[in-house]
């Protein structure tokens, strides 16, 4: 080692140095950033306040010398007369000596980056200045566009490759945001600019694509979790086809739901499994009025089960037993920013009767019902609808659930409410009781293990019962 190179502080624990940035690093990602204005209301300032503070992170753990840190137990920082280029790929190295061994966990660091769609058309032209040309811009986004084929080539996490042309690509986009981070910090980009949407869009994209390199870094750390694991990402109209293509629910809205329990933390990644594979239909297959999706033992997780659902019904049912629960007004919130993304003006509003809570909306053109049951979740059964979605997980007696095997026992009751030459798409966690999977045409398991304690889901489609 040429300790005359380098900073070298035996007395600080490398342990403890990572453990603390790996807590700033978890917070960034689950925190939503606002500003304050003097009237009192509250602006978001997301994605650019975590992408400036994950930079910073970023910035404390590339100045470090890991490999040599590990040979002395201390910390070892790189000399100051390697420059930010030099420093970041030496961290790069480091970690694709760790991809050779844990090729899963480069897939699991990065799979953020394929849940956005394809990275092309007018939002990805960027804003040239003295620093950053149009002609490197479009080179970022086409390697983002190459990092997001080989993500979408792996059938397993552990088919993630971790070759040469891998991390090249990933030493391109990281020197680009670099500049990026660079025309921020020295003014050249206004505030104006950076919230302009198409800005707003392609920072989300940095901010995703440095989470991933810091997740990276804390995994190959032996941490458990990494903000790769529950980091928002945006929901686009590759899994909700919209009127107007592009993105349909940004990260600050996804953090937002999952926030007021809406969802749960990492749905927008079970969101982008389940369309992958079961991409949705065109806007041309429209749902009939009597399309019908059911959740048994929802509480207020409405979120997920509406943007997958939005496709194929028009009636929502979410079956809660407890008739003492209030409904959620969040949900009004949501449902009215999906709502915008289609210039609707008619903002939802809760009403109820003596056992049911209604919420009507329009999306895509069509009028849309939520219906909030107060009701054993058998009830449905009586319900004069023609299902076509059915989204189930966690009802086991201990948390709170029905305890009643809607993937089993149940299955074939549910099933005769499919019409003959139709189908009923599912998304389910198969508890408590297991999940049968004979009256399934197809079936795909999404194994998820870095979210949810490693939740397993199922999700295809189900024969009609005569």
């Amino acid at each position: 080692m040429e300790e005359e190179d380098n900073e070298v502080y035996l007395n600080q624990s490398v342990e403890e140095l990572i453990s603390v940035l790996h807590r700033i690093h978890c917070d960034n990602s689950r925190l939503q950033y606002y500003a304050k204005d003097t009237n009192g209301s509250h602006i978001s300032i997301m994605p650019l306040t975590p992408f400036i503070y994950e930079y910073f992170l970023y910035n404390s753990i590339y100045q470090v010398n890991w490999a040599q840190s590990g040979e002395v137990s201390g910390i070892v920082y790189h000399s100051e007369e390697l420059n930010e280029s030099q420093k970041q790929r030496s961290l790069l190295k480091h970690l694709k000596e760790y991809s050779k061994r844990e090729p899963e966990n480069l897939y699991r660091a990065f799979e953020q980056i394929a849940t956005i769609g394809k990275c092309e058309g007018e939002w990805t032209r960027v804003t040239p200045d003295s620093r950053i040309s149009i002609v490197e811009g479009q080179k970022f986004f086409h390697k983002v566009s190459q990092l997001q084929s080989i993500l979408n080539e792996c059938n397993e996490p552990s088919d993630m490759l971790t070759s040469k042309k891998v991390f090249e690509l990933l030493e391109g986009c990281s020197y680009y945001i670099y500049l990026v981070r660079n025309n921020i910090f020295h003014g050249s980009k206004t505030l104006g600019d950076i919230y302009e949407r198409n800005q707003k869009q392609r920072i989300e994209v940095y901010d995703l694509f440095l989470k991933g390199l810091t997740s990276l870094f804390f995994l190959a750390n032996g941490k458990p979790t990494a903000a790769c694991d529950f980091v928002p990402c945006p929901i686009y109209s590759l899994s909700l086809p919209t009127m107007m293509a592009g993105e349909v629910l940004d990260q600050s809205m996804v953090l937002s739901a999952t926030s007021s329990k809406l969802m749960k933390e990492g749905d927008s990644r079970l969101i982008f499994r389940f369309t992958k594979a079961i991409p949705p239909p065109s806007l041309d297959n429209i749902p009939k009025n009597n399309h019908s999706l059911f959740y048994p033992s929802a509480s207020t997780d409405f979120a997920t089960p509406l943007i997958l659902g939005l496709p194929y019904c028009t009636q929502f049912y979410f079956f809660e037993q407890n008739k003492n629960a209030r409904p959620p007004n969040s949900i009004i919130k949501f449902l009215d920013d999906i709502c915008k993304m289609n210039n609707s003006i008619e903002r939802p509003q809760w009403r109820h009767t003596t056992e049911r809570h209604y919420l009507d909306f329009t999306f895509n053109g069509l009028q849309r019902r939520v219906h909030w049951v107060h009701a054993d979740n058998l009830e449905f059964l009586k319900e004069e609808v023609e299902l076509r979605f059915y989204f189930h997980r966690g009802d086991s007696i201990g948390e709170g659930g029905s305890d009643q095997k809607w993937d089993s026992k149940l299955l074939p009751s549910l099933l005769k409410m499919v019409p003959l030459n139709s189908f009923c798409l599912y998304l389910t966690d198969g508890e408590p009781g297991g999940f049968n999977e004979n009256y399934s045409t197809e079936i795909n398991r999404l194994n998820i293990p870095f979210i949810e304690r490693g939740r397993k889901y199922y999700c295809g489609k189900f024969n009609p019962i005569s």
